[in-house]
């Protein structure tokens, strides 16, 4: 079955500050928007970029070598998505973050297949970290590590489902953070597929730099 690459890059990249959105920060010559895209060339059958920025999507993906359509960006991440998927021809569609640049082949192939089981999957890792719930500035748990999963993306959806999926979060209000959770939400399985620590989300300048180092290195 055909795949679709949605990638929202409307985000302006507050946190990490500076004049320019973190997905058209430059690497090595190129956009961290282009190699997010080079990442999935030759896997996926159609991208759509979800922005409002049509001059620099149109760039960075002439840098990827890639053809792609572009729609507006919504006031949220949600709905941005919402618009990328009702672009998609394709029966199946991957979701990811245009702030992933490193994601590794074998995350991207792994959320495919798993959506040939299930109507929804995601990537992740399991927590290793010891999790402390805060009560003020004192802790007052210490919440049980096993079975906790850090999300990553891809995250894939059959269009069959995440179209009513969508439509019903939009009509109901549903604030979600991930795209994940709205598939929980209306109902229905999600699949969790092997994530990867190289598959990083560049939020801050010390994220940029580890991006950098692992591109470099091929990943």
């Amino acid at each position: 079955m055909g795949c679709a690459l949605v990638i929202p890059a409307a985000g302006t990249g507050s946190r990490f500050g500076g004049p320019v959105a973190k997905q058209f920060l430059a690497i090595d010559g190129r956009t961290v928007l282009a190699w997010t895209l080079v990442a999935f060339r030759g896997v996926v059958d159609e991208v759509v970029l979800v922005g409002d920025d049509h001059d620099r999507l149109t760039a960075a993906a002439a840098e990827a070598g890639m053809a792609v359509r572009i729609v507006p960006g919504g006031t949220t991440r949600q709905r941005s998505v919402a618009n990328g998927l009702a672009a998609v021809t394709a029966p199946l569609a991957l979701i990811h973050d245009a702030v992933r640049p490193c994601v590794p082949r074998r995350c991207i192939d792994a959320c495919i297949a798993a959506l040939a089981e299930h109507p929804a999957a995601v990537v992740a890792v399991p927590c290793s970290a010891t999790v402390k719930r805060a009560a003020g500035a004192l802790v007052g748990a210490t919440v049980p590590r096993d079975g906790l999963w850090l999300a990553q993306t891809p995250q894939g959806v059959r269009l069959a489902e995440a179209g009513p999926a969508y439509a019903r979060a939009e009509a109901e209000g549903w604030a979600c953070t991930d795209d994940a959770e709205v598939m929980e939400r209306a109902g229905y399985p999600v699949a969790i597929g092997p994530g990867d620590a190289r598959n990083l989300k560049i939020t801050t300048p010390d994220d940029l730099a580890v991006a950098t180092a692992l591109l470099r290195a091929g990943g």
